[in-house]
This record gives C-alpha cells, structure tokens and sequence, in this order.
C-alpha cells in the first residue's frame, strides 16, 4: 500500500515537473519576441501582430493535420475555444495600446504582474479551482520582481486611461489561459491553440487594414515575422500548454512571469542594453517566486506503513 502511494506520489511530481519545464520553455521563447519586434519600425506592431499570427496559425493546422493522435472537437470544446481565441485576440492590442499611452514599463508592470492574480480569480470564483497558498505567496514574490525588473524611469507618465488597456491586457491574456486549460485534457497541444489563434487572428485582422506592410520586403523583417509565427506561436504556445494540462492555468502563468527576465537577458546580451540595480533585484525575485510556486505540494493523504 505505502509503495502504491510512494510511486503515485512520485509520478504526480515527476508530471508536475514536467510540465513546469514545459512552460519554462515555452515562455523563453515568448521573450524572444522583444529583441525581434525592435528590428522592425515605428508604427508596424499590429501589421507584425498580424504576419506573425497568420504565420502560426498556418504552421499549427500543418502541425494537426499531420498528428496522428488528434482527435475530433466536440460541442464540449466551443466555450473554451472561443474563451481562450478571445483572449488571444484582446491582449496584443490593448498591451499595445496601453504602452503607447503610459509607457512600456508601466503598461508591462501592470499587463504581465496583473495577469496571474486575474487568472487565480478566475479559477478560484469561475471554476472553483481555488489556487492555494503556495502559489498566492510564489506569485506575490515573482510579480514583485516583474514591478522591480520593469520599473518605469524618472521620466515615465501614468496615464490612468492606459493603466486601463494595461489591465483590460492582463486579462484577456488571464482569458486565453484559462480556456487553454480548459481544453488542455482532450486534446493535442497543437489541437488547442490552432483554433484559438484562428479566433484571434481573425478579431485582430481589421486592426491592420489599410496599413502599410512594405517592411516586410527587408529579408531579416519578413524572417523575423515568420520567426514570431512559428517558433513563439506554434511551438512555445504548444510547450505552454503542455505544461497547462499538468500544472494548471494559475501556477503555469505565475511560471510565465519568466518571460520579462527572458527578454530583458536577451536585451543586455544582444542589444547592449542595462539593468539597473533594482531591475537585478526584480531578477532574482522573479526567480524565487518561482521556485516557490514550482514545489510540489505537500502530500496531504498519510502514507500507511
């Protein structure tokens, strides 16, 4: 009976292990798309937004329809789909919008620090999946790492009106978690994203009609879009969602808060960029809050001898 226990135990950790390291992949590559988006000029972030979604989009219906493990959706699947296409679909242009009006650095604190507290909400009231206390504190110390890594500068303005599309960002990005998770058990990785990017890529369309898209003649730019739309689209979001079916939605985007630090290495290592003093500060925050939140949780049932 105990070694029973002993080897569910065990596998539950490894799974949980997995599926940490899952995300942890996945959102390295989200930040990746920092460094990438710099290349290309002012003015051109929902024509990239665009490119690099259709480019995804495309690359995850290959990806289905060469699977041989995929499996018919259902009626079970419309809410979690459209919950999660939804949120795909509002967070890149309110975050857009939210910095144009306050800045990167208060549109990034409150857009990425907000979100996992909107996603704990949500599977605490919504779903009845209350997040437990180890993942309140883990993601207490992370998101204060984010506020530190991304502290705005001395010449920075708060605009409340930005706040609000930062916060509106948070969460629609909390939504595509959520729907993610929802959809995570029945069906392939690449199953439950290929949908929910279709949603989003349709919704975001209209936001680049009439724009112009000539910087995409630049080889390095149009690489650079197709890069977003397959490596940080359809790979990292199917390694996101790995780790969503074993993990859950509110400790996998809590985890997910390694996608600043990602970016903000990538700048000084590639970019020439500074972090200062309070930024490796936030660094190191980031990473214990993880380490907190990544801890299997403490067995509860008693291992009988």
């Amino acid at each position: 009976m105990a070694s029973q226990q002993t080897a569910k135990h065990r596998k539950r950790s490894d799974g949980r292990a997995l599926g940490i390291s899952a995300v942890a992949l996945g959102t390295i590559l989200w930040g990746t798309v920092g460094p990438v988006v710099k290349l290309f000029p002012d003015g051109t972030a929902f024509q990239y937004s665009l490119v690099r979604n259709l480019s995804g989009t495309t690359a995850l219906w290959l990806m289905v329809l060469f699977s041989k493990n995929k499996r018919r959706y259902t009626k079970q699947d419309i809410v979690p789909i459209l919950v999660a296409g939804t949120g795909a679909a509002l967070f890149f242009p309110l975050y857009i919008k939210a910095f144009e009006l306050t800045g990167v650095g208060v549109a990034a604190v409150v857009s990425i620090g907000v979100a996992p507290i909107f996603v704990g909400l949500i599977a605490w009231i919504a779903l009845k999946q209350p997040p437990g206390k180890q993942w309140a504190y883990g993601t207490l110390v992370a998101v204060t790492g984010v506020v530190a890594l991304n502290w705005p500068s001395g010449n920075s303005t708060v605009n409340v009106l930005g706040i609000g599309f930062a916060l509106a960002a948070a969460f629609g990005y909390s939504l595509q978690a959520t729907g993610m998770g929802m959809i995570s058990t029945r069906h392939t990785p690449y199953q439950c994203v290929a949908p929910m990017f279709t949603i989003g890529t349709i919704f975001q369309a209209p936001l680049s009609y009439g724009k112009d898209f000539t910087f995409l003649r630049d080889p390095v730019l149009l690489l650079g879009a197709l890069y977003g739309g397959v490596v940080t689209v359809a790979l990292a979001y199917a390694f996101f969602i790995y780790g969503i079916a074993r993990i859950g939605a509110a400790t996998a985007v809590t985890v997910g808060l390694m996608e600043p630090l990602t970016a903000s290495i990538l700048g000084v290592v590639l970019l020439g960029e500074t972090v200062s003093a309070i930024g490796i500060l936030g660094s190191v925050l980031i990473l214990a809050g993880l380490v907190v939140v990544s801890r299997p949780p403490k067995e509860t049932a008693k291992i009988n001898s």
